[in-house]
């Protein structure tokens, strides 16, 4: 008879036991802070070359800088003027504004410009260098997400003149 008691105990215990692995503290941790986050995976983007149609459809002309991602064609991937900063993705024209407390470019442009979605900063990594009219020089281009996690970066170069 006390065999019979021990029937539903170990029946019990066997119902309890499970095949999924149940999750470490650390991974219970990690699903639970990146819930809270509120943030979506990394997305890298891939900016298009701004051609002369999307400049005289958007009314783009004007003086700034042009950088031209190295490997990526003679095609600009950022304008960057004084009261605007011109990004193509997925064939829409980005208008960003320019960040005035940041550095100074030539022909007016600044190193930093933001909008809803993006923001990027556009470095020189080489002497600025006068050619005729225009200036140049070597540059790179990070554009971040809203938070500010890097979504594109090249290295390139960089031509300033009217547009």
């Amino acid at each position: 008879m006390a065999r019979l008691a021990f029937i539903p105990l170990i029946l019990l215990t066997l119902s309890s036991c499970s095949t999924e692995k149940e999750p470490s503290d650390a991974e219970a941790v990690a699903a639970v802070e990146a819930a809270q986050d509120g943030k979506h995976p990394v997305e890298p983007i891939s900016p298009q070359a701004i051609l002369y149609p999307d400049i005289s459809k958007h009314k783009l002309h004007g003086t700034g800088c042009a950088f031209v991602a190295e490997g990526g064609g003679i095609g600009a991937v950022l304008l960057a003027q004084d009261e605007r900063g011109v990004l193509k993705l997925n064939g829409e024209i980005q208008i960003l504004a320019p960040d005035t407390g940041s550095a100074k470019l030539p022909k007016g442009s600044w190193s930093r410009y933001s909008g809803k979605e993006y923001a990027l900063t556009l470095t020189a990594s080489g002497p600025v260098e006068a050619v005729g009219t225009s200036e140049h020089f070597d540059g790179k281009l990070v554009i971040t997400d809203e938070f500010e996690r890097p979504v594109y970066s090249a290295i390139g170069n960089v031509q300033c003149k009217a547009i």
